[in-house]
């Protein structure tokens, strides 16, 4: 009886197209970042990560912040070997992988994020990114807008550049980042990501700058005194990916996930309004002091200084000066 019956059902399958139930496992994409899970970067993360499974019913992105998968060289190490398929980061980053890239690690070249789209939008910054594919294996989908301008937390104010002597201020294990604080007389000092609040904390460093959002979410404010306002350096959250990923991709997947980048921005932009605004307030509350840094120092002391700063490196000069006159 019960093999009549299977063969009863396998009949209505073949004869009117009924489908058996498909147990088939999702496709995946890993994702991961080293900011905390209250970060927009986090927030940015699971926006992506809806509007791609929105879109692609067949896929799931598992999200993994706060280095979970690996600190900043194991996430970029892992977009070569394909064991990461998006580090979503700074493209700064990225600063010693290809020559021209260190460009984005060199202070006052952009004076919005809306140059900064124009920028990576450019025909410039799409031969970059075809050098980065056959150097090292990754490409940029898209970036997203964070709220990404570089401010200072510190423990002395900067008012002018002057105050800059001696500061010893935490930058990220980039060449063309520590010229710029030594240009300024500081002393730079690399650590990752995850050790900066201990550093603060104890006094192996005294100053940090990144966004503001950025800073508060690690809670770095809790161990300094002033914000100082020098719009120093705009970002974009880059979607750094894996070409071994990538080249997985049908086109509609990679049209999927390109949209994902945007419809992630466009929110984590929203976010960032939202939010800004009542940090700077709740840390002004707390009497930390904003100081409105005079910059026109620091902007002269790249301008001096950029062969150093850039390592004499001619092909990262050129696209320096290209930006500087506009023109890429």
């Amino acid at each position: 009886m019960k093999k009549t019956a299977l063969v009863l059902f396998l009949s209505l399958i073949l004869a009117f197209g009924i489908s058996a139930p498909s147990f088939a496992k999702k496709k995946v994409c890993r994702l991961g970042h080293v900011n905390s899970p209250a970060s927009i970067f986090q927030f940015g993360a699971l926006a992506f990560k809806e509007a791609v499974e929105q879109q692609l019913p067949d896929w799931t992105v598992e999200v993994y912040p706060a280095g979970q998968i690996g600190g900043t060289l194991a996430l970029i190490q892992g977009l070569t070997l394909g064991t990461v398929d998006i580090y979503s980061e700074f493209i700064s980053t990225f600063a010693d992988m290809v020559p021209e890239y260190k460009v984005f690690a060199v202070h006052f070249k952009f004076n919005s994020i809306d140059e900064y789209k124009k920028f990576m939008n450019s025909e410039t910054f799409a031969k970059m990114n075809e050098k980065m594919i056959k150097t090292n294996g990754i490409t940029n989908i898209g970036d997203l807008d964070g709220g990404s301008v570089y401010n200072h937390f510190s423990n002395k104010p900067l008012n002018t550049v002057a105050d800059a002597k001696g500061l010893v201020t935490r930058v990220a294990q980039m060449a063309p980042l520590v010229g710029c604080w030594k240009a300024y007389g500081a002393k730079p000092t690399s650590m990752d990501w995850g050790e900066v609040y201990t550093s603060l904390q104890t006094g192996v460093v005294t100053a940090i700058d990144n966004p503001i959002l950025d800073m508060y979410d690690e809670k770095f404010h809790e161990t300094i005194k002033y914000v100082n306002m020098t719009n120093n350096l705009y970002n974009m959250i880059s979607y750094n990916t894996s070409m071994i990923f990538w080249d997985k991709l049908d086109d509609k997947e990679k049209e999927a996930f390109k949209k994902a980048v945007i419809i992630a921005s466009e929110k984590s932009s929203a976010e960032v309004e939202r939010r800004l605004g009542k940090v700077i307030d709740e840390l002004k509350a707390k009497g930390i002091k904003f100081i409105e840094t005079d910059v026109s120092g620091f902007k002269k002391a790249i301008q001096d200084n950029i062969e150093k700063i850039l390592a004499g490196d001619k092909d990262a000069i050129a696209v320096y000066k290209k930006i500087m006159a506009g023109d890429y």
